[in-house]
């Protein structure tokens, strides 16, 4: 028996589908608005007060390079403690939260996966091709 990788979240990023453990990931929730911070790296579009929470929000879609206007309808929240030396919380915006995979070892290729890169690895999930992020490489 092929033991389960675990849980995956699928979002969008433009035309592109992309997935990160579920374990790293607090809430979903619509776009709230979004104050900017000045001399801010370009990922960090702001941040947002979420439940007396303030959360920096980044655009995952800016480290991975995708192309063309997208229309950001969710930020997913994810424990900052787990990814990097800050407290608090950290929001990536997407376009879509499409669903949770089940994924197993056998159904992930770490091949494309080089030194500095987002990327996990590649899912196989019914017979398409889902990108597997690493979320302490685009963390804030």
């Amino acid at each position: 028996m092929v033991e389960p990788l675990g849980e995956l979240l699928e979002f969008r990023l433009g035309d592109e589908r992309y997935c990160l453990d579920i374990a790293y990931v607090d809430e979903i929730v619509t776009t709230t608005e979004i104050r900017p911070i000045p001399n801010a790296p370009d990922r960090v579009v702001g941040v947002t007060d979420l439940r007396g929470r303030t959360t920096t929000v980044v655009d995952p879609g800016i480290v991975l390079n995708v192309d063309g206007e997208r229309d950001h309808t969710h930020i997913v929240v994810l424990d900052g403690d787990e990814l990097t030396d800050t407290e608090g919380t950290v929001g990536w915006l997407v376009e879509d939260v499409r669903r949770v995979i089940t994924a197993s070892d056998d159904d992930v290729d770490r091949t494309p996966v080089m030194d500095d890169t987002p990327v996990a690895g590649v899912v196989t999930n019914d017979s398409e091709f889902v990108v597997q992020l690493d979320p302490r490489t685009v963390a804030a």
